[in-house]
């Protein structure tokens, strides 16, 4: 999940088809999409509602040619940080869907496609390339919609408002009964990260089922948490043995940010969701995951210790991952 993208002067502009489908692949719970940018490709990105974004790889720019420049450092789930560089691209293409003069970050993700083992992460598709759109994941068939018009959808599913804050989704949430602000992030791979100043609030480390772990790796390095067994209530249903992981960062902003918890895709796939960026709302219903049993895998060791909060000069901005 990533922060605010500097936009350039010039507007990004849509154009092509008022819809498309397209397939995804779901790998390490992110789901992958084709796309070309300026004629080339495909290049392999994730959907990530927690992005407000479009962000590509220092290889993509590479490759196509385009003119960057340095716009400091970003920092992420991690407690590091990451140089940043900004670019645009002449045409961005989803299926059906093309827009231009699209404004894109550069920002290394090999440390997380080598790590989690990506066969290709070649960039980021974020907020500012799903809004105006209705955003349908079919976690049934593996396919995703962006449409201007409503989509379909079964008589049971749930319509749930949420709020845009920093153009991420924000919905109403309870985790053990505890109600909170709660991101809805399709590129968190967790089924729920509790933020640090929710989980000392609410002591929720009480339980762990173990301590410390390399959870994840972001922009900024390691994710570090305590993982425990939760019950959640979301959607209209209250999900048992929920995997979660409670951060034990002292940087990064699961340490810092101002939510209470991120709804990753570990849990968002057990519903297919209509994310309406036009009407503000999410529409959910069941998948074929809905009844699947939550494990913990752990990803590398957890014997090292988090790095304190990094003292961050004045060109660093704050990134989501």
């Amino acid at each position: 999940m990533f922060a605010a993208i500097v936009l350039a002067a010039v507007a990004a502009s849509t154009g092509g088809a008022a819809s498309t489908t397209v397939p995804f692949t779901l790998f390490d719970n992110r789901m992958l999409v084709d796309v070309t940018l300026d004629g080339k490709g495909p290049f392999a990105m994730i959907v990530d509602t927690g992005s407000p974004g479009l962000a590509i790889t220092p290889s993509v720019a590479q490759r196509l040619r385009l003119a960057t420049r340095s716009a400091g450092s970003v920092t992420g789930a991690g407690s590091g940080s990451s140089q940043l560089s900004l670019t645009r691209v002449a045409v961005f293409a989803l299926g059906a869907v093309h827009q231009s003069n699209r404004p894109v970050e550069v920002i290394d993700l090999s440390p997380i496609r080598k790590t989690i083992g990506f066969p290709r992460l070649d960039g980021i598709v974020g907020y500012d390339v799903l809004r105006g759109y209705r955003v349908g994941v079919d976690m049934d068939a593996n396919r995703l919609t962006l449409s201007r018009a409503p989509l379909p959808v079964p008589k049971n599913a749930v319509v749930v408002p949420f709020t845009l804050e920093h153009d991420l989704i924000h919905i109403a949430a309870a985790v053990d009964g505890v109600h909170g602000n709660f991101l809805v992030d399709t590129g968190d791979r967790w089924s729920l990260t509790l933020f640090r100043r929710f989980a000392e609030a609410n002591d929720f480390y009480r339980d762990a089922l173990a301590r410390n772990a390399v959870t994840g790796i972001g922009i900024g390095g390691p994710v570090y948490s305590d993982v425990l067994k939760t019950n959640v209530s979301l959607f209209g249903a209250t999900i048992s043995g929920v995997i979660t992981r409670a951060s034990r960062d002292r940087g990064g902003v699961f340490a810092t940010g101002p939510e209470d918890a991120s709804v990753g895709n570990g849990l968002l796939k057990r519903f297919n969701i209509v994310y309406d960026y036009v009407d503000d709302k999410l529409i959910a219903w069941p998948s074929r995951f809905f009844a699947d049993q939550d494990r913990y895998r752990p990803l590398g060791g957890s014997s090292a210790q988090p790095a304190s909060t990094p003292q961050l000069p004045r060109n660093v901005r704050a990134v989501r991952r």
